[in-house]
């Protein structure tokens, strides 16, 4: 923790000094950055922040900076936006603009503005993060698991070209509300569409291919005509019968990175406990097929061949476990039977503090478990992390994806574990 935060002081005094000498018209060196990979790009680590933990006050923007995941991450996901009646809208605008920070609760110490049409909320303390960590991107993402159910409507050829300027307008452009005008906040837009065609908690359309295809190139052209740079991601499914369903070669062509949820591949409503997030096949894992071809490497090898640039491809990794109850100590509790799953989905920080747990690391999957009191766990620990990373180096990979940022530990062990630092 002593180390982490003092990189964190480093990186703010080095934001703070770019910010006073940009305003003097001088230059300084820049900040110190994570090593760049081969290549001009850096690594990317990109973590997703949710709206609802903010709404709560569980995990804040604040909290970004503080527990220094700001210094350490390349681009922030906020999730989500809403795509509705085919147009992308603020999901929450009490949490969104609304909600005035005091200035304990602010990033910059300052509290937010009371006067009528001023930005406030959580978007207003995302701007202060960016004017404390420039070189951080902030994306706006759209849809996730069970709220995706506007895409198949919006992305119709018919609707496709406003549908794409509502949320550049709003988003990018920073049209947020009568009298609310704040671009700069968001660099790009991340489509979190769970799942065209099928697989989803609603159901999908045949055309959802080609118009998912079609979205993105007009997503790109939309971006570049406001200022070339803007970044344009999508999370796609690691399961190869979704992804099928994705042109992944030509979405490539326009979108920055292509990032692979390669985690929910087991889940906890199956009646015996297995990994969620493995990297490579487990040879003992019981599974019959398709359920034996659910690994984070079969997706990515899925994707190259597929004609995906390597340096595209994101790896997603979790930062929660999912969790199996009614589980006997047989093999630590794997690929044992269980009568359902866990109360929570465990994130990190809650399966650590559990007591006398019986903690597992397999080098063969690359991923962990965790049996305690008849309650058996599959999750990301940090020495599975770490192996990962460097399954993304050697093969030359984009970088790193992770959900979500409030379940890390208060001195953000999982993200440390991505970044070495």
């Amino acid at each position: 923790m002593r180390v982490t935060t003092a990189y964190c002081r480093h990186r703010a005094w080095w934001s703070l000094l770019l910010i006073v000498v940009s305003a003097a018209g001088l230059s300084a060196s820049p900040a110190p950055t994570q090593k760049p990979r081969s290549g001009n790009s850096r690594t990317q680590v990109i973590g997703y922040f949710t709206e609802n933990g903010a709404k709560s006050g569980r995990y804040t923007v604040k909290d970004v900076a503080t527990s220094c995941a700001a210094a350490l991450l390349t681009t922030l996901d906020y999730a989500f936006g809403r795509v509705d009646g085919d147009q992308c809208q603020i999901a929450d605008r009490e949490t969104a603009l609304d909600h005035a920070y005091g200035a304990a609760e602010s990033v910059d110490g300052t509290a937010d503005p009371v006067d009528a049409n001023r930005l406030r909320g959580a978007f207003h303390q995302l701007q202060e993060l960016k004017r404390r960590y420039p070189k951080l991107k902030i994306v706006i993402s759209f849809g996730g698991w069970g709220q995706s159910q506007g895409f198949p409507s919006a992305v119709q050829p018919d609707h496709l070209r406003e549908f794409v300027r509502s949320c550049v307008h709003t988003f990018i452009e920073g049209y947020f509300a009568p009298g609310i005008h704040a671009p700069g906040i968001f660099d790009g837009i991340d489509i979190d569409w769970e799942y065209p065609v099928e697989g989803g908690v609603t159901s999908g359309r045949p055309d959802d291919t080609k118009n998912f295809t079609a979205m993105a190139a007009e997503f790109r052209r939309q971006l570049d005509a406001i200022r070339p740079g803007l970044l344009l991601t999508a999370a796609l499914p690691a399961e190869a019968k979704l992804y099928k369903n994705f042109e992944l070669k030509k979405i490539s062509r326009t979108m920055n990175d292509l990032s692979i949820m390669a985690y929910d591949l087991h889940w906890n409503s199956e009646p015996m406990s297995n990994l969620h997030s493995p990297l490579f096949h487990d040879p003992a894992d019981p599974s019959k097929a398709p359920m034996d071809i659910r690994f984070g490497d079969y997706a990515v090898q899925g994707f190259l061949q597929a004609g995906v640039p390597a340096r595209k491809i994101v790896l997603g990794v979790p930062f929660y476990g999912k969790g199996w109850t009614g589980v006997k100590d047989i093999n630590h509790g794997l690929y044992q039977p269980a009568t359902g799953p866990t109360q929570d989905w465990g994130g990190y920080r809650a399966l650590k503090a559990l007591p006398d747990a019986d903690r597992q690391y397999s080098s063969t999957a690359v991923t962990c478990t965790l049996w305690s009191g008849g309650n058996f766990w599959s999750y990301d620990c940090p020495e599975a992390l770490r192996a990962k990373m460097g399954y993304i180096r050697s093969h030359h990979l984009g970088g790193v994806m992770f959900w979500e940022l409030s379940q890390d530990t208060d001195d953000v062990e999982l993200l440390r574990a991505l970044t070495g630092r």
